[in-house]
């Protein structure tokens, strides 16, 4: 008996340590997408001119803050999927399915409802 409640409790404390990575993963993504906000709108508030009214900016290509967005948001995107293990998308798709389902056998309860009013 003491050897089964020791595997119980390494099986607890296990997930425990799991679901506390993965709090730490997602606290880790959560701050690269604060960066990654306030950087870019600090870096196109810049290249717009806002703080030196165009003196430094108009010598930055136009390219330049169209690649940093572009790149930086797949790299927050690659994170995104790396925390969640590709997890977002079946929890979505089977929220989607579960709509469906219900929303058929609303449908269908109508239709019943309405053939039993004329009966």
């Amino acid at each position: 008996m003491g050897i089964r409640n020791t595997k119980v409790m390494n099986e607890q404390e296990s997930s425990f340590e799991r679901a506390q990575k993965h709090v730490q993963d997602l606290k880790g993504w959560y701050n690269h997408l604060l960066v990654y906000v306030v950087v870019n709108s600090a870096y196109l508030l810049f290249y717009f001119g806002l703080f030196d009214r165009g003196a430094i900016s108009s010598y930055i290509p136009w390219w330049s803050p169209v690649i940093m967005l572009v790149v930086w948001g797949i790299s927050v995107g690659i994170h995104f999927i790396v925390v969640n293990k590709g997890n977002f998308i079946n929890r979505s798709y089977k929220n989607w399915e579960n709509r469906k389902i219900k929303e058929f056998l609303e449908r269908e309860e109508a239709k019943q409802a309405d053939i039993n009013k004329w009966e």
